[in-house]
């Protein structure tokens, strides 16, 4: 009888390789990429505020701002920050050119002319930079990597729907022994139902391979 670790080292050591195929990133749930994965832009594409507020220029905090414009998300600027100004802006949305800083909506009153004020002594920047997060051409998936939910968001954030993987491994099983049935029949004298070989296709359809059964041998 060989040991566990006997039979795992003749195994993979006898294991012909596999071939690659390109598949839709929707199905290549628990598949082994065969190749990596680059942005093809920048992440985030864009100076982009952290939260909903009102953007414009650290150096007039101090200042009543006129609100110029709302920029919802998805929706970009369409006029540049000067002295004096802010334009409210909301989580995710582009900021506007001039602006270096997002006030929250919280920190900030409106006054009886409708200007917004700063009634805080200082703030964060509440911007994400472009290319913060990562950069065009940074690798974010290697080689090898046998993917999970977490990695089908990266696919899709960079584009790469025909991911490069291995194909899939096909594994027959075989039961052997004049004692076994299958699962359907009844059993007689000497006999039992054959759970083995069901168990053993159970597990290799959840490592993701195909499993052949191909019955019960003498």
């Amino acid at each position: 009888m060989k040991s566990f670790e006997e039979a795992l080292e003749i195994v993979l050591g006898s294991s012909p390789l596999i071939g690659s195929e390109r598949i839709n990133f929707r199905e290549a749930m628990g598949r082994v990429l065969h190749e990596d994965i680059n942005s093809d832009m920048d992440l985030p594409p864009f100076n982009k505020s952290a939260m909903d507020g009102f953007a414009c220029r650290r150096e007039d905090l101090e200042k009543d701002l006129e609100i110029l414009e709302v920029i919802p998300a998805g929706t970009a600027p369409s006029v540049a920050i000067s002295e004096g100004q802010c334009s409210k802006i909301m989580t995710g949305a582009m900021v506007p050119e001039g602006a270096d800083v997002v006030i929250k909506v919280e920190e900030t009153t409106t006054t009886d002319s409708g200007k917004v004020r700063f009634t805080e002594k200082q703030t964060k920047s509440n911007i994400i930079n472009r290319a913060e997060d990562i950069q065009q051409g940074e690798r974010i998936l290697s080689k090898g990597l046998t993917i999970k939910p977490q990695h089908i968001a990266v696919l899709a954030t960079v584009g790469a729907v025909k991911p490069l993987v291995a194909k899939r491994v096909y594994v027959g099983i075989l039961s052997t022994g004049d004692e076994i049935i299958e699962p359907d029949q009844a059993p007689g004298n000497s006999k039992i139902r054959n759970s083995n070989a069901y168990q053993l296709i159970a597990q290799v359809e959840r490592m993701g391979a195909i499993a052949h059964y191909y019955g019960i041998a003498e």
